[in-house]
C-alpha cells in the first residue's frame, strides 16, 4: 500500500499542525488563524504558493507572529541581506506600498502586522509539529514544549540547511528527492508542498468549472525581461496555432491561467528550482522543458525532458495527436508529483515526530548557544565578503 494511502487519514485524525511566519517575511499568506478555507489563504499571498497543502490536505493552522529580538528569529537579516531595511514596513503595510514594489499585485490590502499574534500568547503544545518559515520562534519558546516537533525551513534555502539549530529537531531544505527522514536533522521537504490535484481542487472550487485545457503557458524564467511579450523562442509555436498565455501578476489570475492551459513549458531563460512546475503538474498541465535547468528536475519526466522550440513543437503536435498519450504522461508526471512533493515529506514528518517523543529529553547546552552565535557571526562575515567583492566588481 502506498505511504499515502496508509498515512494520509493518520495524519489528518491524530497529528496536528501549524505553520507559521514572521510579520517581517516579504512572501506567503496574509491572513488570520482563523481564516480556513485553503482558496482564500492562497490568494493572499504576497508572491508564491508555499506550502498550501499543509493547509489544504492536512488541515493545519497558520500563524503570523510578531518579530522577535532573540538573535536566532533575527536571522531573516542574513537570507536577503539587501532587502532588510524594507522588511519592517511590512508590518504596517502591503507589499505593493513598499518603496521598491509598487508594482507588484498582490491579493491583499491587509499588512502582515495586521494579523499577527505575540508567539509567548500560543501553546505550542497543541500541535504535533510546529513548521517555521526562517526562524519565527525564539529557543526559550522552541524548549518549552518537549512532545512538539519544531521546523524551521529558510526561505531561501540558502543557510542553515544541513543541521537544525536553535534547539529546533529539524531543518527542511527544500528539496524534494523522495528521501524520507529516518530521524532528526535534515530533513527533504520542499517549499511548495502539495500534491497531485491539491492546486486543481483549490482552483476549481473557485472557477466552478473544468480547465479549459488550451494554449501554452509560459514558463516565467524563460525571459529576464519584456514578460508582457510572447518570447521570441515561443514565437515559432504561436505561429504554429497555439495560443500562448503570459505570467499573471496576481497569484489567483495566474494559477487561473496554469490550470486553463494545456501545456506548462519553459524554453531558455534562467535555471530554476522548480516550485512552479510543482504548481502547474498539480493544476493538471503538462510540463515541458529541459530537466538539467531545474533543481526539482525529478519533475521532468523522460518524456517530456526536450529543450529546443522545435523540439517543443515537435511534441505538441504528437500530444495533441494522441490523447490517451497526453493524460498517460500527465498522470506519470502527477504520480511522480504525489510521491516526491506529498508523500514522502508527510511521512518523514510522522517519522520525526516519533523519533522525538522515543528520545531523551533534548537539552539546549552552552555548547550548542556558542555553536549557534558561531554559525550567525559567520554568516554575518559571508555576506560582507559578498558585498565587498560586488563593490570590487563594479568598479572594475
Amino acid at each position: 500500500m502506498p505511504i499515502f494511502a496508509k498515512y494520509l487519514r493518520f495524519i489528518m485524525e491524530n497529528l496536528k499542525i501549524a505553520l507559521l511566519k514572521q510579520d517581517i517575511y516579504q512572501d506567503l499568506y496574509v491572513c488570520p488563524v482563523s481564516e480556513k478555507s485553503a482558496a482564500n489563504i492562497l490568494f493572499s499571498s504576497m508572491m508564491r504558493v508555499g506550502p498550501i497543502g499543509l493547509m489544504s490536505d492536512l488541515n493545519a493552522d497558520f500563524y503570523i507572529v510578531k518579530e522577535e529580538p532573540a538573535p536566532e528569529t533575527q536571522i531573516y537579516k542574513k537570507v536577503i541581506p539587501h532587502i532588510v531595511k524594507m522588511l519592517p514596513l511590512l508590518k504596517t503595510r502591503p507589499l505593493n506600498q513598499v518603496p521598491g514594489y509598487e508594482r507588484w499585485k498582490v491579493g491583499t490590502t491587509h499588512a502582515n502586522g495586521d494579523f499577527a499574534v505575540d508567539c509567548h500568547d500560543v501553546d505550542w503544545g497543541r500541535y504535533d509539529v510546529v513548521i517555521s518559515v526562517n526562524v519565527s520562534l525564539p529557543t526559550d519558546v522552541v524548549m518549552k514544549y518537549p512532545q512538539t516537533l519544531f521546523a524551521y525551513m529558510i526561505g531561501e534555502a540558502n543557510m542553515a540547511t544541513k543541521k537544525a539549530r536553535f534547539g529546533y529537531d529539524i531543518t527542511l531544505n527544500q528539496m524534494a528527492r523522495g528521501i524520507v527522514a529516518d530521524g532528526l536533522g535534515e530533513v527533504d521537504f520542499p517549499y511548495t508542498f502539495v500534491g497531485a490535484d491539491t492546486l486543481e481542487r483549490i482552483i476549481r472550487s473557485v472557477v466552478q468549472r473544468p480547465s479549459k485545457r488550451n494554449g501554452v503557458h509560459v514558463e516565467v524564467n524563460s525571459v529576464a525581461k519584456n514578460r508582457d511579450k510572447v518570447p521570441p523562442q515561443f514565437l515559432p509555436i504561436q505561429e504554429a496555432g497555439y495560443e500562448i498565455h503570459l505570467h499573471q501578476g496576481l497569484i489567483s489570475d495566474n494559477l487561473t491561467s496554469i490550470y486553463d492551459s494545456k501545456y506548462f513549458v519553459k524554453i531558455g531563460g534562467r535555471p530554476i528550482r522548480g516550485n512552479s512546475v510543482a504548481e502547474a503538474v498539480s493544476l493538471g498541465t503538462l510540463a515541458i522543458m529541459n530537466r538539467s535547468e531545474v533543481t526539482h528536475g525529478e519533475l521532468i519526466i523522460d518524456e517530456c525532458n526536450v529543450g529546443s522550440a522545435e523540439e517543443v513543437l515537435t511534441l505538441l503536435k504528437r500530444l495533441d495527436a494522441d490523447d490517451e498519450l497526453y493524460n498517460h504522461l500527465l498522470e506519470k508526471q502527477r504520480a511522480v508529483l504525489q510521491r516526491l512533493f506529498f508523500e514522502a515529506p508527510v511521512e518523514s514528518l510522522r517519522r520525526c515526530v516519533e523519533a522525538k517523543r522515543k528520545a531523551a529529553p533534548k537539552h539546549y547546552t552552552l555548547y550548542n548557544k556558542m555553536s549557534d552565535r558561531l554559525f550567525l557571526f559567520y554568516r554575518d562575515v559571508y555576506n560582507f565578503l559578498k558585498k565587498v567583492k560586488r563593490l570590487v566588481l563594479k568598479r572594475k
